[in-house]
């Protein structure tokens, strides 16, 4: 006898059946913390960046993202058979919504090296990585909806935990069986508030590895103090979920700070007149696993 009333059974979407089977009881290393900030230096600066493809929000936070882990690497890590290795690169997924017949769906593409690519650059990458994702010519992620929507859950949950194994414990690549390599990378970034929401505490994803979750809240304005006096002010709220086996307080702390530094006063980054000049700089700083400055080239 039923002791709980329930209504029609419902359809799920990919990215559903993938969180459905990934949790178990909480057993969380989550760390959260949030900034509130205000927008307007951010957004003259995006208006006047020199690009055929105008960069948002989203591409000024994933930039400066990932300069801040270059800059403090003890979040740039692979947990690997309990061990912690250094990622070779800074990559950063952008979750993207999108429509499908079964309800709005998740899904996402991932930006390559960010710290050597200029605003321009990921602009485009992304305008790209949108148009495909919506169009439906990604095959990657056309493979994995097909994949998940013919699994039941109890299969699902098993082929998640292979791939986890084998491609994180065992550094072996499932391209060949559809599976991108790495793909959420060094951090993901998730935009909510294109949907209106304010803040929002992103979970770390267990199927990912991936020890750093960034949210963007919806602009809107807010008190906030400035020069000694109370003005309104458009303001943005980040979010940041870390997850507590990478690293301490203190290594979210410093990066944070300095995230928060160079989103209020993008101007003290411009782009250099000479870009070799900036990536033979680079190269001479890839010993200490850092940048010595951020231009947003």
């Amino acid at each position: 006898m039923t002791h709980i009333p329930l209504g029609d059974k419902q359809l799920l979407t990919t990215y559903r059946k993938i969180a459905i089977a990934s949790w178990r009881h909480p057993r969380d290393p989550s760390t959260y913390s949030s900034l509130d900030l205000p927008v307007d230096e951010a957004t003259a600066f995006l208006k006047s960046y020199p690009s055929d493809v105008k960069p948002s929000i989203t591409h000024y936070v994933a930039k400066i993202v990932a300069y801040c882990l270059e800059e403090h690497p003890n979040l740039n890590h692979l947990l690997r058979a309990r061990n912690l290795y250094r990622r070779a690169q800074t990559d950063v997924f952008i979750t993207t919504l999108l429509s499908t017949e079964r309800g709005p769906d998740l899904s996402g593409f991932t930006l390559r090296d960010v710290p050597k690519q200029s605003l321009a650059d990921i602009a485009r990458q992304s305008e790209e990585g949108v148009r495909r994702l919506k169009r439906g010519e990604d095959v990657e992620a056309k493979r994995i909806q097909a994949m998940t929507a013919k699994m039941p859950l109890w299969l699902l949950k098993m082929t998640m935990a292979f791939q986890d194994f084998a491609h994180y414990n065992l550094n072996i690549s499932l391209k060949k069986f559809g599976i991108p390599d790495d793909q959420f990378g060094s951090v993901m970034i998730s935009n909510f508030g294109v949907l209106g929401i304010d803040n929002a505490l992103v979970p770390l994803s267990p199927y990912c590895r991936c020890p750093l979750i960034i949210g963007m809240g919806r602009t809107r304005p807010m008190p906030i103090v400035r020069n000694g006096e109370i003005v309104i002010a458009d303001v943005i709220t980040i979010s940041a979920t870390f997850d507590h086996r990478y690293a301490d307080g203190v290594h979210g702390g410093l990066m944070l700070r300095k995230f928060q530094k160079i989103f209020l006063k993008p101007h003290r980054y411009p782009p250099k007149s000479s870009t070799q000049r900036w990536q033979r700089r680079q190269r001479m700083n890839s010993v200490r696993w850092g940048c010595a400055e951020f231009r947003f080239i």
